[in-house]
């Protein structure tokens, strides 16, 4: 019974949906301080419509994501070297350097600072899978 519920799930995906959020998660990870308007554009649907089919898709609001590709981008750009908080913030698309700073002790719960003092920061988002496993 579970498993023909499963099926029937997966046989009900509607791939033009997932091809239209394809895009637009492609579009926030080259550029993370794309706005929400923008990212509707590239769906090819109106802002509400394209709320809602991210986040069956996706799982979360398509803000919320946002703020995770930023989060994320600021730990790669970390882990590879970045050191100024100011570039770090404009990089990964953030207002300024204490918006920057604010998003990344909600997210890690200790400062940019605290984290390079303590570990050294990690994300694998931005990392591409063939380049790594042929180093």
């Amino acid at each position: 019974m579970i498993e023909n519920w499963l099926l029937a799930k997966l046989y009900n995906v509607n791939l033009p949906d997932y091809y239209r959020i394809g895009a637009t998660v492609a579009r926030l990870m080259e550029y993370p301080s794309a706005k929400v308007t923008e990212l509707a554009d590239v769906a090819c649907l109106c802002k509400k419509q394209f709320e809602r089919v991210f986040g069956r898709c996706v799982g979360m609001r398509p803000k919320e994501y946002a703020r995770v590709v930023r989060f994320q981008k600021s730990m790669w750009l970390m882990q590879n070297g970045q050191c100024n908080d100011a570039d770090i913030a404009y990089a990964s698309g953030f207002a300024d350097q204490s918006h920057f700073i604010r998003e990344f002790k909600a997210f890690s719960g200790r400062t940019p600072g605290q984290l390079r003092n303590e570990a050294r920061p990690y994300s694998d988002l931005f990392t591409d899978p063939l380049t790594q496993s042929m180093k």
